[in-house]
C-alpha cells in the first residue's frame, strides 16, 4: 500500500509535468503557463470576467493573478477596465489578439486533458477526485485558504 508521503510525492510530480508541457505548448505564442491558465478561463465563458472572481475560480491570490494581467494587457491580450456598479472591480475582456491564438490555446489544454485522460477509467477519476476532495478537505482545516 502507498504511503501518504508518496501519494503526495506523485500529485507535486503530476503538476510539475503539466506545468512543462503547458509551459513548453505555450513558449511559441510568446505566453507563460499562468498567462495560458488566465487565458484558457476567458475564452471559455468567462469573457468580461472580474480579475478577482478569476482569482477565486483559479485558486491562487489576487496579487499573483494581478501581476498576470498585467504582463497580458502589457502583451496586448486581454483590456482591464472598471467594474460598471463596483468601481473598485476590475473586468477583464479579451482582446482580438487574444481570440487570434484562442483556439491554439484551447487546443493545447485540450491535448494535455486528453493525454491524461487515455487509458483512465471514469472509475479511476471518480475514486482519485474522493481522494483528492478528501486531502484538499483535511488541509484546509489547517491553513487560511
Amino acid at each position: 500500500m502507498a504511503s501518504i508521503n508518496e501519494l503526495l510525492l506523485d500529485m507535486k510530480r503530476v503538476l510539475r509535468s503539466t506545468h512543462l508541457i503547458i509551459n513548453s505548448e505555450l513558449a511559441p505564442l510568446n505566453l507563460s503557463g499562468a498567462e495560458g491558465d488566465i487565458l484558457f478561463q476567458l475564452l471559455n465563458g468567462c469573457d468580461n470576467h472580474q480579475q478577482e472572481k478569476l482569482a477565486e475560480s483559479l485558486d491562487i491570490g489576487k496579487a499573483a493573478v494581478s501581476r498576470v494581467v498585467d504582463s497580458l494587457e502589457a502583451k496586448g491580450f486581454v483590456i482591464r477596465t472598471r467594474h460598471l456598479v463596483d468601481k473598485r472591480a476590475c473586468c477583464l475582456s479579451l482582446t482580438k489578439k487574444a481570440y487570434s491564438v484562442g483556439s491554439d490555446i484551447i487546443g493545447i489544454y485540450e491535448r494535455l486533458y486528453s493525454l491524461v485522460r487515455s487509458g483512465i477509467t471514469d472509475e479511476d477519476i471518480n475514486n482519485k477526485k474522493f481522494f483528492l476532495s478528501r486531502v484538499d478537505s483535511i488541509l484546509r482545516t489547517q491553513v487560511d485558504l
